[in-house]
């Protein structure tokens, strides 16, 4: 399956624009002029053509935000169609972020460099100055892991749904204002087409997402606390079933923890069993909470599924999964749902007490002659390494990896440097909000 990878993503935006505004600019036999116009490092620019660095970057710079910001709006839609398009709910969201982070540096630069015409007042002049400063604080504040950290999620998530109306002023700001792009047929076409695609996901997120996404009603079975701040969830409907494949996950909340703060959990039961099982590490405010206060009997909503992480993109392929601590979770589902090529599954752990689920797994491959599981403690033999798989030709096999990103990283250029294609290494996000 062919993904969007962020090492594509942003090039892929750049080119488009490219030729848009080559092909725009080539065609263009206008007469647009800077009458009197003022940029706000570079001084006055009088009686000028529209072919000035400034005017043109300017306005190439401000098209970018406006595509980025509606992309990004877009994927906040968790619209199954764009999961697939990027290879997952997690591989969306991280691209979403660093996007965020990305336009607003675009939305500076574009601000420094584009020249603001002095002849005559607009009221979107005013606006485009609101939005830069309101959607910059939304960016940081959404962005940066010190806020993120420190303000309560459900607030974090109202601000952070606020980026809807600033980016809305920007839009009146681009549509009011004397600009090159509105001279330009093709790019104007584009730029605002993108500006209603993003307008409209925004809307559609705020207002209509609930009524075409139900969450479906649980509660919760039991209960258990298996030490090394981790807590086993059993979960029962109490009406519609969730439908989900193995290694997916669904976004669950527990309105008696908090009834407005939802976290994503992967199901870590088979999609065949009756009750949900998810397995949760403490390792923050909300995950800490529901270790300690969590209670059978307690009513639970679950949206989903969502993610593709899963062996059937390497079914051909004899099968190398890596799971680091919690990351071990989509791999409780997968190694009863594995195909017929042989799987070996390696747990790295701090320490084997830390394996919770040992004898499950070894069950399971007890039962599954294609399947072998082991744990690597990295206490007693130091941090796990390609070389250590026991594997002397790794360009023929598939490699799913989840665990935290040092673990994923390190792995994955190790077996880069062994030749093993990043099309044949599938890995799912660690943590993502």
């Amino acid at each position: 399956m062919r993904i969007l990878k962020q090492e594509l993503y942003f090039p892929l935006i750049i080119g488009i624009h490219f030729i848009i505004w080559v092909v725009a600019l080539y065609f263009y036999n206008g007469t647009f002029m800077e009458v009197k116009s003022d940029t706000l490092f570079f001084g006055e620019l009088t009686n000028q053509p529209w072919l000035n660095v400034h005017r043109i970057l300017g306005e190439v710079l401000s098209s970018w935000v406006v595509t980025v910001f509606a992309i990004n709006f877009l994927m906040a839609t968790r619209a199954r169609w764009i999961e697939k398009i990027f290879g997952g709910l997690d591989k969306m969201y991280m691209i979403h972020r660093r996007a965020g982070v990305i336009a607003v540096v675009l939305l500076i630069a574009h601000f420094i460099v584009v020249p603001k015409d002095l002849v005559a007042f607009n009221i979107g002049k005013p606006l485009g100055l609101c939005a830069l400063i309101l959607i910059l604080v939304g960016v940081i504040i959404s962005a940066t892991p010190v806020f993120k950290k420190k303000i309560p999620y459900h607030k974090w998530i109202n601000f952070h749904k606020l980026m809807g109306p600033f980016y809305i002023l920007a839009v009146i700001h681009g549509a009011m204002v004397h600009s090159l792009i509105k001279e330009l047929p093709l790019v104007r076409t584009y730029v605002f087409g993108m500006a209603i695609i993003g307008v409209g996901a925004w809307f559609y997120k705020a207002f209509f997402y609930g009524v075409f996404n139900k969450k479906l009603d649980y509660v919760v079975s039991s209960v258990n606390n298996l030490g090394n701040g981790i807590t086993e969830i059993y979960l029962n409907a109490t009406g519609i079933k969730l439908k989900f494949k193995a290694g997916q996950f669904a976004f669950f909340t527990f309105p008696s923890l908090s009834k407005r703060e939802q976290h994503p959990f992967t199901i870590s039961s088979h999609h065949l069993n009756d009750e949900i099982r998810v397995t949760v590490k403490g390792l923050g405010d909300y995950t800490n909470k529901i270790t300690e206060n969590l209670k059978e009997g307690a009513a639970a909503k679950i949206e989903g599924p969502f993610g593709l992480f899963s062996s059937r993109y390497a079914k051909e392929k004899e099968q190398i999964w890596i799971a680091g601590g919690i990351g071990i979770t989509p791999f409780f589902s997968l190694s009863k749902d594995i195909y017929t090529h042989k799987v070996k599954l390696i747990w790295s752990v701090i320490n084997k007490e830390e394996a919770k689920y040992s004898e499950e797994l070894t069950s399971i491959a007890n039962e599954n002659p294609n399947f072998q599981f082991i744990i690597w403690s990295s206490n007693d033999s130091g941090f796990l390494t390609a070389d250590q798989f026991g594997i002397s030709e790794f360009k023929d096999k598939g490699y799913l990896i989840c665990g935290p990103g040092t673990l994923k990283k390190s792995i994955i250029k190790q077996l880069s440097e062994k030749g093993v294609k990043r099309d044949d290494i599938y890995d799912e996000e660690f943590a993502f909000r």
